[in-house]
C-alpha cells in the first residue's frame, strides 16, 4: 500500500481508491477491512511501517508541476559502503 500511495503522490479516500484502475487488482476494499478493520488503521500502519515512502504524503492530489515523493525519495543518493580492505580487515 505505501507503494501504491507514492506512486499516487497523495493518500487517496477508500472511495478514490475503489475507482482508480490502476489500483493492485488484489487488493479491495473488503480486503483491507477484513486485515485492518478501518481504512484509517491501514493508514496508520503503512505509516509506522514504512516512515521513508509515506513521508511527505497527503490527502490532498498533487499538482502536475510538483514532484512526486516517490520521485523525490528515488532522487536521494545512498551512501557508498565501506572499503573492508586486505581479507576483511579495518571493517
Amino acid at each position: 500500500m505505501a507503494m501504491y500511495f507514492a506512486e499516487v503522490g497523495y493518500l487517496q479516500t477508500p472511495r478514490e481508491f475503489g475507482q482508480d484502475a490502476k489500483r493492485p487488482p488484489t487488493i479491495k476494499i473488503s480486503t483491507i477491512k477484513k486485515i485492518f478493520v478501518s481504512w484509517s488503521q491501514m493508514l496508520l500502519f503503512t505509516k509506522s511501517y514504512c516512515p521513508e515512502l509515506m513521508k511527505g504524503l497527503t490527502d490532498k492530489k498533487p499538482k502536475a508541476d510538483e514532484p512526486s515523493p516517490l520521485e523525490e525519495l528515488q532522487a536521494k543518493t545512498a551512501s557508498p559502503a565501506e572499503d573492508e580492505g586486505i581479507n576483511g580487515k579495518d571493517i
